[in-house]
């Protein structure tokens, strides 16, 4: 069965896509309530109907990411080999970042240091799908050395974590899903069958 977003998950989906559009259009701090209820054409007491405050958005980017990935599940998981289900994982999480541009992936690195622990949880459907991915590769035999599922998750999550701060230092002309997937290649290729 095909998971799918329920109306009101996608509404706040398309207003976080307003908000991070504005936010590469303008920068980060310049980007009011104002703006994107008027760019999402809602009014200010919608926006508050879904969002506590604008602040409050970044919980929901990683919320709308996990449905990203819940929705985009059978996909990366159509592949045969480990190997290719690793790799589509992480391709799909940059075609995520990158849908959020450059602004919105600094807003949720600068607030991932700020609240620590809160939005890296492994009770993340984003997380639950790799680990699955990886148990289902150790359970066929498709890893060529002994690996711990929680320490390839952890690995395969820093990776993607590191590229996306190397955006940030570089700025706009990273290529990070590129750089993600390709060093990504390089790790299974040496741990995966």
């Amino acid at each position: 069965m095909r998971y799918e977003m329920d109306k009101y998950t996608l509404k706040k989906k398309e207003i976080v896509d307003v908000m991070v559009s504005l936010m590469d259009e303008e920068g980060l701090k310049k980007v009011t309530v104002k703006d994107i209820c008027k760019t999402a054409n809602i009014s200010i007491g919608s926006f508050y109907h879904y969002f506590e405050s604008k602040d409050s958005i970044v919980e929901d980017m990683y919320k709308l990411m996990d449905e990203f990935f819940l929705v985009n599940e059978s996909k990366i998981k159509s592949h045969e080999m480990v190997s290719e289900q690793i790799i589509g994982f992480v391709n799909h999480f940059g075609i995520y970042v990158e849908k959020w541009g450059y602004y919105g992936n600094l807003l949720i690195m600068s607030s991932s240091v700020k609240v620590k622990n809160q939005n890296h949880n492994s009770d993340r459907a984003v997380y639950s799908i790799l680990k699955s991915i990886i148990e289902e590769g150790i359970a066929n035999k498709q890893f060529k050395v002994s690996i711990d599922v929680d320490e390839l998750v952890a690995i395969i999550f820093a990776l993607m974590r590191g590229h996306l701060l190397e955006w940030i230092k570089r700025e706009h002309d990273y290529k990070v899903r590129e750089k993600m997937v390709t060093h990504t290649k390089y790790i299974v290729g040496y741990l995966c069958i």
